[in-house]
């Protein structure tokens, strides 16, 4: 917003003057840190991290529940989908950031124990293998390791103690 008189420029949102000291600049205006928040859920947004509506700032999930593809996403990955609209936006402003990560729905990774789908969030390699965390078990006594407490005897797993117990040496059984 232009000045008048030499004073500080106004907030996109509350209009009220902006100092320095609380200055942030996004979308072509200048804001209030604190008075920059996503329209929707109204969560406070670091600029470059928006995506801009009608001029408002968006969060990403906000954006993609309200403006995204209908009955498709509609939870956490809603932000991360992409419309055949977006090129034909009106708005003068553009958000250029790249997302990090694509989402890829194609090949998913399986568990070698229970043989279900594999997040990243409970996956474990062990012995060059996918697991769900909770699914690294002794083959003997079921009990759940963790990755350095392995070992391996013709594709099984083994807690140490269940290991040696079976195929340790005579004198340690």
């Amino acid at each position: 917003m232009p000045r008048f008189g030499g004073g500080a420029p106004k907030c996109k949102r509350c209009e009220k003057s902006v100092y320095a000291a609380e200055e942030l600049k996004a979308l072509g205006f200048v804001w209030h840190k604190t008075c920059f928040k996503c329209s929707g859920c109204e969560k406070r947004l670091e600029s470059g991290k928006e995506v801009e509506h009608d001029e408002k700032p968006w969060c990403k999930n906000c954006y993609g529940k309200r403006f995204g593809p209908k009955g498709v996403g509609g939870g956490a990955t809603a932000g991360c989908l992409q419309t055949s609209e977006e090129g034909k936006s009106s708005s003068k402003y553009k958000n250029t950031n790249q997302p990090a990560k694509q989402l890829n729905l194609g090949t998913q990774e399986k568990c070698v124990f229970c043989e279900k789908t594999v997040y990243a969030a409970e996956k474990l390699i062990v012995l060059n293998k996918i697991f769900h965390k909770t699914c690294v078990k002794c083959k003997g006594c079921s009990k759940v390791m963790s990755p350095g407490d392995v070992l391996e005897h013709e594709n099984d797993i083994y807690c140490k103690h269940c290991h040696t117990n079976t195929f340790g040496p005579e004198g340690t059984k």
